[in-house]
């Protein structure tokens, strides 16, 4: 009566050993259905590489640096110059005359105005169309200083070039200014005089009078400024001006008495309408370079920009009486007139 529980146990137990290996095999085919699980984590790390597209959109930022380092500057190349007016430079060498100022006489031009270190006298004035003097030439006296004729050298186009003047003074509100009495040039550096070569470089504008003679300014003015071909014959007038050697000028400042007075023309202002015609001028004939620096203001590659400091201070002072203030200046003598006094005065 034992048997029958012994075979239903041992049956039982075989069931339940075919029952846990089916379980197993069913847990064993769900893991391929995971896999696709994994391969959709794969696609969404595609999805972030767009995120280097921000890129390029700093590169219109960088357009915008450049744009404001170039429109300013040009515009203030012409007024922002290092050196607002050109100085003059000292003499090369040491002057080897003797100090010897000239001494006064009585004078007087054809008004009646008393001649003396601070004598000036306007010859021609032109006006611009909004009424302001733009074209001014005047006669100023000098006293001169010593009996030589000096130089210094002048930069202009990359060229050097040889400027010859007088050691002279003139009087500003009574007060005896040195400056530089400007007769020409040459081309070269420290160009002796006796080595100037044959042309207009070599000459000079002079007229020798005595203190016996009038001297009109106007008169002296018109007759220095005419064409060569309608010039007096010297003699026939005695404002006639011949051209002078520098080396005969040169020769000839030793042997002037004590009592001597220079006068001196040129233009101060030129019309704005010819300073081309200038610019022509001082490139092509270096004495005109030589006598147009003092009054002309230059950038840094020689373009003429304004009128010198000095030409409109001395435009105020003969218009309005306004003071020069002190410094080193040049006037230039476009046409020179040596007026001597009797020995014995």
């Amino acid at each position: 009566m034992t048997q029958p529980p012994a075979k239903f146990l041992l049956t039982l137990f075989c069931l339940l050993i075919l029952w846990a290996a089916v379980g197993c095999q069913g847990e064993a085919r769900q893991d391929p259905t995971e896999t696709p699980a994994l391969t959709a984590t794969r696609t969404l790390t595609r999805t972030e590489t767009p995120a280097p597209t921000h890129t390029p959109t700093f590169t219109p930022t960088h357009t915008t640096t450049p744009a404001f380092t170039i429109t300013a500057p040009p515009t203030s190349t012409p007024t922002a110059t290092p050196t607002p007016f050109r100085t003059l430079s000292p003499t090369p060498t040491p002057s080897q005359a003797p100090l010897q100022p000239a001494v006064l006489f009585p004078l007087q031009d054809n008004f009646g105005v008393t001649i003396d270190w601070s004598y000036a006298h306007i010859t021609q004035i032109g006006y611009d169309d909004r009424g302001e003097v733009n074209d001014l030439w005047a006669f100023m006296a000098f006293q001169l200083l010593d009996r030589g004729i000096h130089q210094r050298n002048f930069q202009f186009l990359g060229e050097t070039i040889t400027v010859y003047y007088l050691n002279v003074a003139h009087a500003f509100d009574g007060v005896l200014l040195p400056m530089q009495l400007v007769l020409g040039g040459t081309p070269g550096a420290n160009v002796p005089i006796s080595a100037i070569p044959a042309g207009g470089t070599a000459y000079t504008q002079v007229a020798l009078r005595e203190g016996s003679t009038w001297f009109s300014p106007r008169v002296a003015h018109r007759e220095a400024n005419l064409a060569f071909s309608e010039r007096p014959a010297p003699g026939e007038s005695d404002e006639a001006y011949p051209l002078l050697f520098l080396k005969d000028l040169q020769a000839l400042l030793p042997d002037l008495p004590d009592t001597v007075i220079l006068l001196a023309n040129h233009p101060i202002l030129v019309p704005r309408n010819a300073w081309p015609q200038v610019k022509l001028d001082m490139t092509r004939v270096s004495y005109l370079a030589a006598r147009y620096q003092p009054f002309f203001e230059l950038d840094p590659y020689d373009r003429i920009v304004d009128q010198s400091a000095f030409a409109y201070a001395l435009r105020d002072h003969l218009l309005k009486g306004d003071p020069v203030p002190p410094g080193i200046y040049a006037f230039s003598s476009r046409n020179l007139v040596i007026i001597t006094g009797e020995q014995g005065e």
